[in-house]
């Protein structure tokens, strides 16, 4: 990195011994001396050029990886013919072996099928067992009550008294009698 250095010439007044010129040597940095308006659009220049680099890279990249490009008309054909409905039959096969897997944890759904296909409608991108402990939470028939929910709390409990007890009346007539005979005054004992 090249450093900028500016020399300035010093002399020493008239009446000294002797007259030297010294050379005081102070460092820059880089930029130090520009605008930081300057600064900043040069920043933001940069960083628009390189959006639009990225961009365009990416477009190139879609552009080879497109499917027309990648087969001939016979291969086109062939992916049309076979390979689409296989992966369909594959995709259902799928859906129907977690559907069954989820019939067999919560025999419940068997018996309500209609309605919960139609809910799992409004749910395409949540998992299959997620949306059948939803649907049964919904209906009320989820036996097991859901975990993170509050602890039943309260119940029968005996207010605590704030009425002196009669060993603490006792203890404060012995110990402190003039707490007592105040307290005796007021109608608080």
């Amino acid at each position: 990195m090249d450093e900028v250095v500016n020399t300035q010439a010093v002399t020493q007044p008239a009446g000294s011994e002797a007259l030297s010129t010294q050379a005081v040597v102070t460092p820059t940095q880089p930029g130090e001396k520009t605008d930081p308006a300057l600064l900043l659009q040069s920043l933001k220049e940069e960083r628009e050029k390189r959006r639009i680099a990225e961009q365009e890279r990416d477009e190139a990249l879609q552009s080879k990886q497109t499917s027309e490009d990648v087969f001939s008309d016979e291969g086109k054909a062939i992916v049309d013919k076979y390979v689409k409905p296989l992966e369909k039959e594959i995709e259902s096969l799928r859906e129907q072996n977690a559907l069954k897997d989820v019939h067999a944890v919560y025999p419940a759904l068997k018996d309500l099928s209609g309605e919960f296909e139609s809910f799992r409608q409004e749910y395409p991108r949540h998992k299959l067992e997620n949306v059948a402990k939803l649907f049964l939470s919904e209906k009320g028939l989820l036996d097991a009550p859901r975990k993170g929910l509050e602890k039943v709390t309260g119940g029968p409990r005996v207010a605590v008294s704030t009425e002196m007890t009669a060993e603490d009346k006792k203890n404060l007539r012995t110990n402190n009698p003039r707490k007592y005979e105040d307290m005796l005054k007021k109608g608080l004992i």
